[in-house]
């Protein structure tokens, strides 16, 4: 894959010919179409946020372009904190991941409504003293410990980090926190650094959606981190006349998608008492021709 640089060396010596270096130079075009891009990717999945890390380039004018897109911030301090509030974002648009932190920064957090992500289970005492009580949403920090494979591949040693709560220390977290007044909860876990293959997210969404599963049944929380991650497909829904009528009920739960297909839905339809006006987006799907099918 060839990249070519959005600024040639003949704008860069003219720029730098008006003003002193060093200086940063930000592709806001392509930051734009990333962004477009994204979350055009994540556009089944109703309240997908990115939460962009305000420590990796904290430049408020930059952070203001991406939260055009409803991305939200990412701190871990409260200097980065600070610069997200001067900039307008408050509640949820802000999450708090911090490993050594002062309670005053946690009483700052609240203050500005953001998503404590707890890094620590001795976190959770800290927190309740220092707020009086724990906030009705929170998060934590999953570390498995071990090693992080893709296929037969070691990515990272999850195992060797100091951060994250192990599988067990998670279980008693989160009853702790129900027990004391936690309604939502949150999942966190970052198990590989400097990873460019396709395959990471797929692999890590995968181990936190079955620790959710794991963490809902023995715990009863409330994950609502991972809200629509779950898919209902009605294959053949002509086979059931009051299936498409039901569809309005199903989207409006936000607990999970719904994808319905059928291969005569234009001809078996005309029984349904009531059709969702509002509720759909129609697919046309048209068959694959040869070359389409090896691609696929």
């Amino acid at each position: 894959m060839t990249k070519t640089p959005f600024l040639t060396k003949e704008k860069a010596e003219e720029i730098a010919s008006v003003y002193p270096t060093p200086f940063h130079i930000y592709d806001e075009k392509g930051i734009r179409q990333n962004c477009e891009n994204l979350y055009k990717a994540f556009s089944w999945n109703k309240g997908f946020r990115e939460y962009f890390a305000v420590k990796a380039t904290p430049n408020p004018f930059l952070i203001d372009i991406l939260r055009e897109y409803g991305c939200g911030c990412d701190c871990s301090s409260k200097t980065e904190l600070m610069l997200s509030k001067a900039i307008g974002a408050t509640g949820d648009a802000i999450m708090f991941s911090s490993n050594d932190t002062p309670s005053d920064e946690f009483k700052y957090a609240n203050e500005l409504g953001a998503i404590i992500n707890l890094d620590d289970i001795t976190h959770i005492d800290i927190v309740e003293k220092t707020l009086g009580k724990l906030p009705e949403k929170m998060s934590c920090r999953y570390n498995p410990g071990g090693y992080f494979k893709i296929a037969n591949n070691i990515m990272d040693n999850p195992g060797d980090a100091k951060y994250g709560m192990t599988t067990e220390q998670l279980f008693e977290a989160f009853r702790i926190m129900k027990k004391k007044g936690v309604k939502e909860f949150g999942i966190h876990s970052f198990l590989a650094s400097n990873t460019v293959t396709n395959e990471y997210y797929p692999t890590l969404a995968k181990t936190l959606f079955e620790i959710a599963v794991k963490l809902k049944k023995e715990t009863g929380a409330d994950i609502k981190f991972i809200k629509g991650s779950t898919l209902i497909f009605l294959d053949e829904i002509q086979e059931c006349k009051e299936a498409r009528t039901a569809l309005k009920v199903l989207a409006n739960n936000d607990d999970f998608d719904v994808i319905a297909s059928s291969s005569l839905l234009g001809i078996s339809y005309k029984e349904v008492s009531s059709i969702p006006v509002g509720y759909e987006t129609h697919l046309m799907m048209y068959p694959l021709d040869f070359e389409e099918f090896l691609w696929s």
